[in-house]
């Protein structure tokens, strides 16, 4: 069906137009109505896709953007309007489709109760109002991460403390983890560190066994999407008692090379690597420098292109 979920790269005319028309010409007509019978109140239904935009839906998020500079361009001309950004309303939460329930899982927003939605929009009514709101429910430090693999949107940087966007600001690192590693002969501490990486991509990817996994093989060949590199790092960060980038399994996508840039940033294992009279082993893709040198030599529509290769 035209206007439906779909890559930017396989969006047809047919796809805009279905999704335009009824958005665009709709506000266009009360508008118009409007200058001929004067309307208290134009409020204009937007959507949370404007302000992150979407990777399924670019057209309807172009939409949404064309509803919000309406609701200005109205006020400019000393008209009533405000254009509202939504999040997930829980009535439509319950007839979306199985894809449609993975991408807001993966997205990070959460449903809310129509009812909330409905008090909330009495505050953004009136001449006093904003010309623009948005009302959204979000696990928030799943939605800081899911966006910032994508792209950096600094918007979330403006709108969320660093505790905020990843949940983890008070971490221990005092974890059971550590204390065993500490236990450990310093010899026998990466293998563990490896071990303890093996398991937790298994549980974040819902595997019964570590044996499939191959260290040297990219976690997203082996089928992980986006919500699950997002458990991954969460998990990882609350085990080892450190904050973890939020798109370090994206950075770091083999258990081999994660457990190398794992292995820089834990005490223990530096420790153990300095005593030694050198430091840890790690190619370039455990490399965070290099890593990051990488990335830097790619324009922003390559890395994007790449991150969507690995979503998809």
């Amino acid at each position: 069906m035209s206007g439906g979920p779909v890559t930017l790269a396989e969006m047809t005319h047919d796809d805009v137009v279905a999704m335009f028309r009824p958005k665009m010409d709709a506000a266009a007509l009360l508008h118009t109505l409007s200058l001929d019978h004067p309307v208290e109140q134009f409020v204009l239904f937007s959507s949370i896709s404007g302000v992150l935009g979407s990777r399924w839906l670019a057209h309807y998020a172009a939409t949404t953007t064309f509803l919000d500079t309406f609701a200005f361009a109205r006020r400019a001309a000393g008209l009533p309007a405000c254009a509202i950004n939504w999040g997930l309303w829980k009535s439509l939460a319950d007839v979306q489709t199985g894809f449609e329930r993975q991408a807001t899982a993966e997205s990070g927003l959460e449903p809310m109760d129509d009812a909330v939605a409905i008090t909330a929009l009495r505050s953004f009514v009136g001449p006093q109002a904003p010309a623009r709101a948005t009302v959204v429910a979000a696990d928030w430090p799943r939605l800081a991460a899911a966006y910032h693999t994508r792209a950096q949107l600094h918007i979330l940087d403006d709108l969320l403390t660093d505790e905020t966007a990843t949940g983890q600001g008070l971490l221990d690192g005092d974890t059971a983890f550590r204390r065993e590693l500490q236990e450990c002969a310093p010899e026998r501490r990466v293998e563990m560190l490896t071990d303890h990486v093996l398991s937790q991509v298994a549980a974040a990817m819902g595997l019964a066994s570590t044996h499939t996994l191959d260290p040297t093989v990219g976690f997203f060949q082996f089928g992980m999407d986006s919500l699950m590199s997002v458990t991954l790092q969460r998990s990882l960060s609350e085990s080892l008692g450190e904050v973890l980038p939020a798109s370090v399994v994206f950075d770091y996508p083999t258990v081999e090379a994660l457990t190398d840039y794992l292995a820089t940033v834990l005490p223990e294992i530096i420790q153990t690597a300095g005593s030694e009279g050198g430091g840890h082993d790690k190619d370039v893709a455990g490399d965070p420098t290099v890593q990051e040198d990488a990335y830097d030599d790619l324009a922003e529509d390559e890395l994007l292109a790449r991150l969507s290769e690995r979503l998809s």
